[in-house]
């Protein structure tokens, strides 16, 4: 016997059954780097997995920069946010501001 939730639509179709992953928010927020650096962001139970989804941005005057390289990096409890440049110009901003999102399946 299983146990579980179905969810169904007016019609009578199954929407989601036992075995659909759903994605779930779990956090969302800004941070700061500076540039050739990196930001740590505690994340209870985050792992490196493909159960964690993370998603980023940035304000569309900072995507300009084709050089402009931003990373996340998963690991236990922690979300590493880098924005690295190469090479660094006058024109280089000295820190970018990033909104992240964390998402789990």
């Amino acid at each position: 016997m299983s146990y579980g939730l179905e969810i169904f639509n007016a019609a009578g179709t199954k929407i989601l059954g036992q075995t659909d992953r759903v994605l779930r928010f779990v956090s969302q927020g800004t941070v700061t780097v500076n540039r050739n650096s990196h930001v740590d962001i505690t994340i209870s139970g985050m792992a490196n997995d493909d159960s964690w989804v993370v998603g980023f941005t940035t304000s569309m005057l900072q995507l300009w920069d084709d050089s402009a390289d931003f990373s996340a990096t998963k690991s236990a409890n922690n979300l590493r946010i880098g924005y690295n440049i190469s090479p660094i110009t006058q024109y280089t901003p000295a820190n970018r501001s990033i909104i992240y999102y964390v998402f789990r399946s």
